[in-house]
This record gives C-alpha cells, sequence and structure tokens, in this order.
C-alpha cells in the first residue's frame, strides 16, 4: 500500500465510525468482551492520539506515550469528538513522508509504520463496532485486509510469540494463508520465538484459503477459523491463535 492508500482507509473506516447511530452508544461488542460501542470509539481515539504523539515527538524521543482521553464527552458529542481526533491524526500524517525515521512502541522505525497501523487498528475496531449493530458490518476492503495479513506476519504475530514463546509441539510447523480475491499468498514457519517468511509453495501442516477479510478477521480473532477454507491440522491453527491473542 501507499501513503494516500493508508491515509484514504483511515478517514474512510473514521467517517463510518463518526456516523453511528448516537442511539447504538450503549450496545455491547461481541468481539471485544467488556466494550460497549462508546468504550470501542474512546480506544480508537486513544489509539489516534498515541501515534500523533509518538510522531510529533520525533523519532530521537525516549517517552512512553500514555493517550489522554479524559476530554471524551459522555453523551452523543463523543462521535463528533472522535472525527475530531481522526482528523488531528490524519493531518499529522501529512506532514511525514513514509520513509522518514520515526519512532513507536517496537523502537525506532519509519513514519510508515504508524499510517499502517492506524490504518489496521481503525479497520478493525470499525468491524468491531459495526458487527455491534443491528444491521451488522460491511467487510474489510480486500486491499486493506491483505495488507493487515501482512502486518500481522511482519509484525504482530513475530513480536507476541517473542514475548509468550510457543509450545514445542508447534514448533516448525508451516502455515500457509492464501487470499482469493487479492492473490496474496503468506507461508509461514513457526519458531518458538517468531515465524520465518517462505517463498511459497512449501509444503504446509495446515492451510487457510479465503477473501482477504475472512482471513484477516480470523487471524485478528474477530471470526471462527470456519469461516475460511481449512485443510490439514487444525490444531496447528487453533495453537498459533491460542498464543497470538491481540
Amino acid at each position: 500500500m501507499t501513503k494516500q492508500l493508508w491515509l484514504d482507509s483511515i478517514a474512510a473506516d473514521g467517517a463510518r465510525i463518526a456516523a453511528i447511530d448516537p442511539a447504538s452508544l450503549g450496545l455491547p461488542v461481541p468481539s471485544c468482551p467488556g466494550w460497549t460501542v462508546r468504550d470501542g470509539v474512546v480506544h480508537t481515539a486513544g489509539a489516534h492520539r498515541w501515534a500523533t504523539a509518538f510522531l510529533q515527538a520525533g523519532a530521537d524521543s525516549k517517552e512512553r506515550f500514555i493517550p489522554d482521553v479524559s476530554d471524551a464527552p459522555e453523551r452523543d458529542d463523543v462521535l463528533r469528538w472522535y472525527a475530531g481526533v481522526n482528523a488531528a491524526l490524519l493531518d499529522e500524517l501529512r506532514r511525514h513522508e513514509p520513509d522518514e525515521p520515526a519512532r513507536a512502541f517496537i523502537g525506532r522505525t519509519v513514519a510508515a509504520f504508524w499510517m499502517r497501523r492506524m490504518a489496521q487498528e481503525v479497520s478493525i475496531h470499525r468491524w468491531d463496532l459495526q458487527n455491534s449493530l443491528p444491521d451488522g458490518a460491511e467487510p474489510l476492503p480486500a486491499w486493506t485486509a491483505a495488507d493487515g495479513v501482512t502486518e500481522l506476519t511482519q509484525m504482530q504475530i513475530p513480536l507476541l510469540l517473542g514475548k509468550k514463546g510457543l509450545p514445542d509441539g508447534l514448533v516448525g510447523k508451516v502455515v500457509d494463508i492464501a487470499a482469493t480475491d487479492t492473490g496474496d499468498r503468506w507461508t509461514l514457519r513457526l519458531r518458538a520465538d517468531g515465524i520465518d517468511v517462505l517463498d511459497p509453495p512449501a509444503p504446509a501442516d495446515v492451510s487457510l484459503r479465503g477473501t482477504a477479510s475472512d482471513l484477516d478477521l480470523v487471524l485478528w480473532r474477530r471470526a471462527e477459523p470456519g469461516t475460511v477454507d481449512l485443510d490439514g491440522d487444525r490444531s496447528v491453527l487453533d495453537g498459533l491463535l491460542d498464543v497470538v491473542v491481540i
């Protein structure tokens, strides 16, 4: 994805969140137990402010930021407030080139990290919130979802496995993931502390086939694995998802 695609995705999903019916703010969010829709709106705004603070502080900052959302209105105005926070994030992202040095919770990186991370953050939480509503959620846009699977394989899954480790029985297992609508494919060999991304095709212990949206939602534990086509040892996928709790 390019800078403009990331920013367009943040703007589009942010607008969908801001357009939620205020009467729905008290509904529970099934995919995020304990949340109401309002909680999800405020959480997403907090993530936006977190990214904005890191970018404003610069690549050499050592500060660990805690986003302040204490100004979030209690009533329906929270949606208009969220729209302003989303706009402020977009304004900040536009000031940076993707390869510009930046800092994040993973250490030194480039501004593209935050462009992708916020596109994925608002995309998943837009789905969470819409999925709480009577009409349900629109699928993730295919290109956003495929980029989300790439982020999971490059950053999120290795980060969590590095912290938690992997059960011995899963070490060396190969997971093959293919998006039927975009043609993207990810082949992963599991390590005790991370993953190796292999060049497909490679013999796999379990294979997943589905739309990029369905694959991303399964890997984010928003949808059941049965929503995609599975071939091979289901326990390998289940074991990986048990460790990768996002």
